[in-house]
């Protein structure tokens, strides 16, 4: 007989589906506290298992990968957004994407991005300064939005789209909660049909659309000397066929990258900043590092590795805070974990969140502890994921975070609003809950 995995209680005919879409983050930390690292949920008829031990993580991501593809119901959801993709694709369709791709994120070219990440932080610290001297709050969790679309915009497209980056925010917004609405929903109308959340996804992906083709045709009519990611993927040839990828591909390319390029490295950063307006004493050691390191001049890829800091705090934070929660696998076929039963169909998750709270490899793992990253090897770590799918841009997220950071706190004193609940919002990414704003306090440099 086939031994099924543990599973809360939850409703005979609709199973954990309540909790799920209301509490979803408390019933999986739940879930895994009260029956252990392998979970069997239910959602009507779709059944779902919840790995939470590095060991079950690396089987599913590496060992037995083969049995375990991206065929799932959140990759259904995701390619409403950004169709066949990087970020959806199977087999052979994502291993040349990701070759294409991948030189656009090696060290090279990351440190060739420092000085236009610079500059946009620049450029956001000096609009921040004007609204510090007007006693105007600002929206951190926004701000970290606009931000990384410009950075994003400026690195990956060579293009500078500030005056997109209200429109983009927006249209994102509606686009995540959308697509994880549909996941955590066991019927769905579908998507061809005129429902007001239907309508609402379609004007916004139809916004981030035209802007995309608007950047492919500028890319056409007056190619940029320095290689982006669109030049990329405009010269990429098929291994085999040597077909070009059609304007649908770089479409869908594009769009995930302004999605997974700028939304959770924001949403990384924006948790960071919360976590430092509590925690002075790391906002101060911050600081002493960058002026140790800088001075008073604009950091570069040289004085990265001095600023291990600010990035001791980035990956403290995105523990805390993973930006992806949660990572969804489709088993292909029958298998087996911890001894447990997982059948052919059936959805797999790994939740960085859960993991990351694992009492067996985290001591106080509620607490906020940057200096744990001091030790580099952290077996129960996955923000970025495992194995080959591993983020691609994980590098330039963690470059980011060392010039942002210690840029902000150089030139500014954070004091949260009052009120605010700091609550975590899950959606295709965990954000802050209604934002985070605050007070600036200019500082003399």
């Amino acid at each position: 007989m086939k031994r099924l995995a543990p599973s809360p209680p939850g409703s005979f005919f609709t199973g954990h589906l309540d909790r799920l879409r209301n509490d979803v983050l408390g019933l999986l930390v739940d879930a895994t506290r009260e029956h252990g690292d392998v979970v069997r949920f239910r959602v009507g008829p779709l059944v779902m298992h919840l790995v939470n031990h590095p060991d079950l993580v690396s089987h599913v991501m590496i060992r037995n990968r083969k049995n375990y593809d991206k065929a799932s119901r959140s990759s259904d959801c995701l390619s409403l957004i950004c169709g066949e993709s990087l970020l959806t694709a199977n087999g052979e369709v994502w291993k040349q994407r990701r070759r294409t791709i991948q030189p656009m994120f090696h060290r090279a070219a990351i440190a060739g991005f420092i000085d236009s990440i610079a500059e946009c932080t620049q450029l956001m610290l000096d609009a921040w300064r004007v609204k510090a001297r007007a006693g105007e709050p600002v929206d951190i969790a926004s701000e970290m939005m606009k931000l990384t679309f410009r950075i994003v915009g400026r690195c990956l497209f060579g293009a500078d789209l500030q005056k997109e980056s209200n429109a983009v925010e927006e249209a994102m917004h509606v686009m995540v909660l959308h697509t994880y609405h549909r996941w955590r929903s066991i019927l769905n109308a579908p998507s061809s049909w005129p429902t007001p959340g239907n309508l609402r996804f379609r004007k916004a992906l139809a916004d981030v659309d035209e802007i995309i083709a608007d950047l492919i045709s500028r890319h056409r009519a007056h190619p940029p000397e320095r290689p982006t990611l669109l030049t990329m993927l405009m010269e990429s040839r098929d291994a085999e066929s040597g077909v070009a990828l059609g304007d649908d591909a770089i479409r869908n390319e594009a769009i995930t990258f302004l999605l997974a390029g700028h939304e959770t490295t924001a949403n990384g950063l924006g948790w960071a900043l919360y976590l430092l307006e509590r925690h002075a004493g790391w906002q101060k050691a911050i600081r002493e590092e960058f002026q140790g390191a800088c001075g008073n001049a604009m950091p570069t890829m040289e004085d990265l590795p001095k600023l291990s800091h600010a990035l001791h705090v980035f990956e403290e934070s995105c523990r805390l805070y993973p930006p992806i929660w949660a990572m969804e696998r489709h088993a292909i076929a029958d298998d087996e974990i911890a001894g447990f039963h997982i059948p052919k169909g059936s959805g797999v998750i790994i939740s960085p969140y859960t993991l990351h709270r694992h009492p067996a490899f985290w001591e106080k793992p509620e607490e906020f502890l940057p200096e744990r990253f001091e030790k580099r090897d952290h077996e129960a770590y996955y923000p970025f994921g495992a194995g080959p799918r591993f983020c691609i841009g994980s590098e330039f997220a963690l470059a980011e975070a060392r010039v942002i950071l210690p840029m902000i706190l150089r030139s500014f004193e954070l004091e949260a609003m009052p009120g605010q609940s700091g609550e975590a919002e899950p959606a295709i990414t965990l954000r802050l809950k209604d934002g985070f704003k605050v007070m600036l306090r200019e500082r003399m440099e």
